[in-house]
């Protein structure tokens, strides 16, 4: 219902938009579509980027009254508001799940200060400004109002002298500067006007402190510092509501430490152009656009990998990199996945340009927001799977009818992959930018929309495999990596470990882009975060409660979610909040841990394997449709032996390995006390390689790693005799050892 009322509401803005002022009565146009749309959309005016006065006479009684009624309430609460990614927007507490939350994710609601009407893009709570007052007045949530008149601290305010050195600092690294701005083979081909419209800047980070406490750290570095590139993220500076209680300029002292996350280096993705051989750059730098400011900084390694951070990791209002780049009069923007990529594509065609804020294939709701004005949106992300699937999800959020597809290499695979690396290799990217296409309807094809896929496919099989595992590298062999669309059966013997390498697995997933949605209905959650954080540390943090808080933030920055399910519950509840979870945070890989546990207690005696393939079908049906990759626990039947199990011995019926386009066991090797275990693929849709991959389980770590396939120990029968053996004898004995060898094997 969320993602309809989002879409519809979205479609109204932009109708409205188009017709002439006179025309324009959006309310009514909207008394036919779904409540939410009613409650999302606001009344169009004829520039959406003018500051609304919600006192104004022209605005009419009743929002002069919900005007006054939502600064008093706001007053009373003692919050302090955050000015929106739309120009009459608060970015307010949200009265249901801001509760037992830190502050700096208690304000997720988005209110929108002409009509009252809010939304929250945590909870998806939604309503008019009545429902918001009546949720407020609850008692968990006046229990969170401070009990002083103080308010809330304000947002971070970065000082401008600050900004200024650190765009400074870029302009005089004379290496750093030559790799963005030069013309030779291996550099990007950036003008330094395109960098300073964006604000790109230099700083240094000491890699002996992996803290920062300070501003003045970040701008000076020490002997230990590595340069890195930053890039802020830039919103509106205040609204009508906020602006008589602006912040003072000076620069707060960064109290809390920032988190690194995996991050691919900035000179790596230059390394790339290494492979072949009157611009819109001029205008106000953002320090000339008074309206706009700093809400956060995004400082990215030059030559350190896995070194990515943000300042401040806490209490950021929602920006993003170039927001302040599009004017009132654009109808189009651009959205890629890195900066320097957004840099590149409004450099050479002169259409703004802004990258995605969590990492490159995730668009979360605070920034479809920023996007529903555009009329046309070029989604240009990395030219490569991974890129091209996560470029169709985004483009369906934002709706089909306004989006196009950029394809840098255009179905040539030594092609760049990226806007950036196009400009550096000498390609023009305005006609490339012409040759976007948008996404088909997927219920339609033709050959002529699957003939560039299949030529794709056969002749570059290895581009084609999905997301591989760093931890396990003998199972990108067989398993061919991670792939959307995708139903993977898990089964093994109980107490094998079955949650543990799949937990391990998904962790490895995660850390390489893919959105992970875990639905643990055996083990609480709160006990598989603690065994996932050990294994993302690599050492069990139990033993040392000072570091909690330390990996706590590395492992915050992850995109992985937690159903909030336990035990039995209806596979309906299940797939709807899965399709939320979607939709809401681009989720690319589903784990339901178990199957057997969520469906208990729903159906007994030869209905329960009814209800199990419902499910089953139900699972299999949502991975195509919603184009993500699922992995189901199943259990084995409880008559199996220990030995090697073969496919038939899943719990249910033979629809279960039916429906799935992979099926793996894992079993214990050698004795029960053994810490080495097997992964067996029975069944790869994919490609049909099978095979066995071996581990072995590290207390210390916490986690499985992979070993070669143990040693076959070679039995021996010993024959007692009191004298010499004959010919015959010898053979005898020969040929019963080679057997009792090959029965060892077998086990």
């Amino acid at each position: 219902m969320l993602r309809t009322g989002l879409v519809r509401a979205a479609a109204a803005r932009r109708l409205a938009r188009r017709q002439p002022l006179g025309a324009r009565q959006p309310w009514r146009w909207l008394a036919t579509l779904q409540p939410e749309a009613e409650l999302l959309a606001k009344p169009s005016s004829p520039d959406p980027w003018t500051k609304p006065d919600p006192f104004r006479h022209s605005c009419g009684s009743s929002n002069e009254k919900v005007s006054h009624s939502i600064r008093e309430f706001l007053q009373s609460t003692r919050q302090r508001p955050r000015a929106g990614l739309q120009p009459d927007e608060l970015v307010v507490k949200c009265p249901t799940c801001s509760p037992g939350k830190p502050r700096r994710l208690a304000y997720s609601a988005h209110l929108n200060t002409e009509t009252g009407a809010f939304v929250c893009t945590s909870c998806f709570e939604q309503g008019p400004w009545e429902k918001y007052q009546e949720l407020a007045m609850r008692r968990n949530f006046q229990n969170t109002i401070p009990k002083t008149r103080v308010s809330d601290p304000p947002p971070f305010e970065f000082a401008e002298h600050t900004l200024e050195q650190l765009r400074a600092n870029l302009n005089q690294h004379e290496e750093i500067f030559a790799a963005l701005t030069g013309q030779d083979k291996g550099q990007l081909r950036l003008r330094p006007e395109a960098l300073a419209r964006y604000g790109v800047g230099l700083g240094f980070i000491d890699t002996e402190i992996p803290e920062i406490t300070d501003m003045k750290a970040l701008v000076e570095g020490s002997d230990h510092a590595v340069p890195c590139l930053v890039f802020p993220r830039t919103a509106f500076r205040t609204n009508s509501f906020i602006e008589n209680n602006t912040p003072s300029p000076a620069a707060k002292p960064l109290q809390q430490p920032d988190s690194r996350r995996l991050s691919r280096t900035i000179s790596s993705m230059i390394s790339d152009t290494h492979h072949d051989e009157a611009s819109s750059a001029h205008g106000p730098v953002l320090a000339d656009l008074p309206e706009f400011r700093t809400v956060q900084l995004k400082v990215v390694g030059w030559n350190t990998a896995e070194l990515e951070m943000f300042v401040p990791v806490d209490e950021a209002q929602p920006g993003l990199f170039g927001f302040h780049i599009a004017g009132p009069d654009s109808s189009d923007v651009i959205l890629t996945g890195h900066e320097l990529d957004a840099v590149a594509a409004f450099q050479e065609t002169g259409i703004p340009a802004v990258s995605l804020p969590k990492g490159p294939y995730q668009l979360p709701l605070d920034a479809m927001r920023a996007l529903e004005r555009f009329e046309r949106i070029y989604v240009w992300l990395d030219d490569d799977h991974q890129g091209a699937e996560a470029a169709k999800l985004i483009s369906r959020k934002l709706g089909v009818d306004r989006c196009l597809i950029v394809r840098t290499q255009n179905g040539n695979p030594q092609g760049p992959r990226s806007a950036s690396i196009a400009l550096a290799r000498g390609y023009n990217l305005p006609e490339i930018i012409e040759q976007a296409q948008p996404v088909q309807h997927d219920k339609v094809l033709d050959f002529s929309a699957l003939r560039e896929a299949v030529k794709f496919e056969v002749t570059n099989p290895d581009l084609i495999r999905g997301v591989e595992s760093k931890d396990l590298p003998g199972w990108n062999a067989i398993y061919k990596g991670l792939r959307p669309g995708e139903l993977t059966i898990l089964s093994g013997p109980t107490g094998c470990g079955k949650t543990t390498v799949i937990s391990q697995m998904s962790l490895d997933f995660c850390k390489s882009g893919v959105s992970t949605l875990w639905g643990s209905f055996e083990i609480p959650n709160v006990r598989l975060a603690t065994r996932m954080m050990g294994q993302f540390a690599r050492r069990d943090i139990s033993s040392n409660p000072a570091e909690i808080d330390y990996w706590s933030r590395k492992f915050e920055q992850l995109p992985m979610y937690f159903l909030k399910f336990h035990g039995s519950t209806k596979p309906e509840t299940v797939l709807e909040t899965m399709r939320h979870a979607v939709y809401a945070y681009d989720v690319k890989h589903i784990v339901i841990d178990n199957l057997q546990f969520m469906m208990s207690m729903q159906a007994k005696g030869i209905d329960k394997y009814d209800a199990q393939d419902a499910a089953i079908a139900t699972f299999r049906q949502f991975a195509t449709e919603e184009n993500v990759h699922i992995t189901v626990v199943a259990h084995l039947r409880k008559d199996q032996p220990s030995t090697d199990v073969d496919i038939n011995a899943i719990f249910g019926s033979a629809k279960v390995t039916q429906e799935a386009d992979n099926v793996v066991i894992l079993q214990r090797y050698g004795n029960s006390d053994s810490k080495v275990r097997c992964i067996n693929v029975l069944k790869n849709r994919f490609d049909g390689t099978l095979g066995k991959v071996y581990i072995s389980y590290e207390p210390d770590t916490m986690a499985f790693k992979e070993i070669p396939p143990p040693r076959k120990r070679k039995a021996v029968k010993i024959i007692k005799t009191s004298g010499k053996l004959s010919m015959a004898d010898r053979l005898m004995a020969e040929v019963e050892a080679a057997t009792a060898s090959d029965d060892t094997d077998g086990m």
